[in-house]
């Protein structure tokens, strides 16, 4: 009588299916990463692009809204004292700056008076050792119109830009996070005839991610 045939199999892979599926699992992994990767780069870029966005539409509504409310418009290197202290300081048509010192002035008392200053806003920006640094604003509004004081020199208004202003303080609004100058390395560029131009590039990100928009804006005070 013959033995039973043992129809027994293993259960277990062979080494070579171990291998076919490490294979593909590792595969799908690296597949896997490199979609997060992607996914989280485009989600950093379309977050801060956002940002920037909304960085550009604030401060140009807010630049154009103060230039029109104003007079005139003069430029300098920039707000440190020793760059805005001779009437020789001011930036010339086609010369550039990172302050922009706009003036506000009416008649007084009356209408047919003479105009005295009633109002000073000043955009400055302090860039570090790589070009790049915040813009801060200050103003000075004068409850009584202060007298523009020709007689007191040619460099009278920067005296009195001065004596309101001593130093570029680093305590003021911020109304840009972070900017690098365009023109000649610098944010503003005296068009001439009272007329200025603005061009900029905003970033935000990192260091390993950096995400920019430039913006160039032409303002004229209303003269």
């Amino acid at each position: 009588m013959k033995a039973p045939k043992n129809n027994h199999h293993s259960s277990g892979y062979t080494l070579v299916e171990v291998l076919a599926v490490m294979s593909i699992s590792s595969l799908v992994s690296v597949a896997l990463g490199f979609f997060l990767l992607n996914a989280t780069k485009d989600m950093f870029w379309a977050t801060n692009k956002s940002i920037i966005t909304n960085d550009v539409r604030h401060f140009t509504t807010r630049l154009t809204k103060e230039t029109l409310g104003s007079n005139f418009g003069v430029v300098y290197y920039s707000f440190s004292p020793e760059d805005r202290s001779r009437a020789s300081d001011q930036k010339q048509s086609g010369e550039t700056g990172d302050c922009l010192v706009l003036i506000s002035m009416d008649p007084y008392p009356d209408v047919d008076d003479d105009k005295h200053y009633t109002k000073l806003v000043v955009f400055y920006r302090l860039p570090d050792e790589n070009g790049e640094g915040p813009v801060y604003r200050v103003e000075k509004s004068f409850d009584t119109p202060q007298p523009i004081e020709v007689n007191q020199g040619y460099d009278h208004f920067e005296g009195f830009l001065a004596s309101n202003f001593p130093t570029a303080s680093t305590s003021a609004d911020i109304v840009l996070e972070l900017s690098r100058g365009l023109a000649n390395g610098n944010l503003f560029r005296n068009f001439g005839n009272n007329t200025f131009v603005v061009n900029g590039e905003i970033l935000h990100g990192n260091e390993t991610k950096e995400v920019t928009n430039t913006y160039n804006l032409t303002i004229s005070p209303r003269g």
